[in-house]
């Protein structure tokens, strides 16, 4: 399993060389994507992708988060960001009474600086897909894209595929309210599906989480699980080229 979003830095987790060695130890977890939220998560995502060898980074400012792209920019430049795979996370986020015009418009920003190293992007549309997808389709990522813990919705997923985007899947399709999140899962093309476990946040325990999402999709699709992680796998290496 590819797991393709998480956060392992020293702001959320107080131990980090220890919760990276522990998920180190999970064999189903072949390659861990870690996400920057700001300018220091993204410089300590590019060293621990250096360090740790099933670990790959990405730089972005969340939505939610203070940093310019400039400063992006910079790390890219004076840092060794061969395991950086995307750039993200980005997008809009409602829940700050924040001018969301403001978040567009770093956004926007974002999309451009990824089209110029040619890296995909990581999309945070928190209440926000609409907003968020018109953004896309105005200014579109020359390297693709991708809808994180997609809040479930048929007719935005369907606008997302048919650009050629993809949406990842987390816990939250593991509870028993998720009637909506199933139905994206069983109709989605299953080429145009991630998955991540997004630690710490949705996740407290990886090796549980991680594979009841696995087997949550595994029995919607009835599929083997050989063949749904090789689907898996091969859909994240698709769009993150550096995997």
């Amino acid at each position: 399993m590819i797991d393709t979003h998480a956060h392992f830095n020293s702001k959320d987790l107080k131990n980090l060389k220890r919760q990276i060695q522990i998920i180190e130890s999970l064999t189903y977890l072949d390659k861990i994507i870690n996400v920057g939220l700001d300018y220091q998560t993204s410089k300590e995502a590019a060293a621990i992708s250096l360090k740790y060898p099933n670990f790959y980074a990405t730089l972005g400012i969340h939505p939610l988060h203070s940093g310019t792209i400039s400063s992006l920019k910079k790390l890219y430049e004076t840092l060794d960001c061969s395991k950086v795979v995307a750039i993200g996370e980005t997008g809009l986020d409602s829940s700050t009474k924040e001018d969301i015009t403001i978040q567009e418009n770093k956004f926007i920003e974002t999309i451009n600086f990824a089209n110029e190293i040619n890296l995909p992007i990581i999309i945070h549309a928190n209440n926000t897909n609409k907003q968020a997808l018109e953004i896309i389709k105005e200014n579109l990522p020359q390297a693709g894209f991708v809808f994180h813990c997609f809040q479930p919705n048929l007719e935005i997923m369907e606008e997302i595929i048919g650009i050629g985007g993809y949406i990842s899947v987390a816990t939250p399709i593991t509870r028993p309210t998720a009637k909506k999140s199933l139905e994206v899962i069983k109709n989605i093309p299953l080429e145009n599906l991630l998955i991540e476990l997004d630690y710490p946040y949705m996740s407290d325990n990886p090796e549980i989480d991680g594979k009841n999402v696995f087997n949550k999709i595994k029995e919607l699709r009835h599929l083997k699980y050989n063949d749904l992680e090789d689907i898996l796998d091969s859909n994240a290496k698709r769009l993150f080229k550096k995997l």
